[in-house]
């Protein structure tokens, strides 16, 4: 079985592939999806998730952590 550190892992490795982006972007995009579905799905969805990928919990009113998007270029 996978752990959930690993799990994090795959996933940034198969957006960077599935994108063709740099690890760290690849990162970044996963965070902020992960981000996006806390913020979104029923809490109950969102501890399951939490546990499963052994991630820190956070609740509607804890401040979530501001992700600086790399900007495209419009060259």
């Amino acid at each position: 079985m996978t752990t959930g550190a690993n799990m994090i892992n795959e996933l940034n490795q198969a957006v960077a592939r599935a994108a063709k982006l740099p690890p760290a972007q690849a990162a970044l995009a996963v965070k902020a999806m992960l981000q996006f579905l806390t913020g979104r799905l029923p809490s109950r969805l969102v501890g399951e998730l939490h546990t499963y990928l052994k991630m820190p919990k956070t609740t509607p009113h804890s401040p979530q952590p501001t992700i600086a998007l790399p900007h495209e270029s419009n060259e």
